[in-house]
């Protein structure tokens, strides 16, 4: 009797094999998505940075600092404190401040990056814009070394990590 059951329920898995071949599918064409958004963030140019949202600009930001060496830890959220990642290298660590913007970035962006290393353990900010500084936020981040990447030194490290 036990082996006419075993066959019965071997038989009803058997005509649910579809469902089987669903969810694999299913699984397979997200995780094909998810392998290709990665790989474009990984080769975006700066004229695609431009047309990013900012939280892509974050997850594009993670794969440079990576590609440059650095560990990287995305801390960036709704109430960040001024940080939305924290890098590491050579015993450093430095907060970002990423400004994925239209304009340029003013003090206000400086003195957000500039209170941050503290709420995160940090010994140095850095804001990074895909556009340029105004004339008082780079004065300010002078006065409080605070570091600039601005558009023209982005393109350079994408540049020097797409080599």
């Amino acid at each position: 009797m036990a082996i006419t059951e075993a066959r019965a329920i071997l038989g009803e898995l058997l005509q649910l094999w579809w469902l089987l071949a669903l969810v694999a599918g299913i699984g397979a064409v997200r995780a094909a998505d998810w392998l290709r958004r990665q790989r474009r963030l990984s080769r975006s140019g700066i004229a695609e940075i431009d047309a990013m949202t900012g939280a892509a600009f974050e997850q594009r930001l993670a794969i440079l600092f990576r590609g440059l060496g650095y560990s990287v830890r995305h801390v960036g959220r709704r109430g960040d404190y001024g940080g939305d990642l924290v890098i590491e290298k050579d015993g450093v660590r430095t907060v970002v401040q990423a400004k994925r913007w239209t304009r340029n970035v003013n003090v206000k962006a400086v003195q957000e990056a500039h209170a941050a290393p503290a709420m995160y353990g940090c010994t140095r900010a850095l804001v990074v814009t895909n556009r340029y500084f105004t004339t008082p936020a780079r004065r300010l981040a002078r006065a409080n070394n605070v570091d600039l990447w601005d558009r023209d030194r982005l393109m350079s490290a994408l540049l020097s990590v797409a080599k």
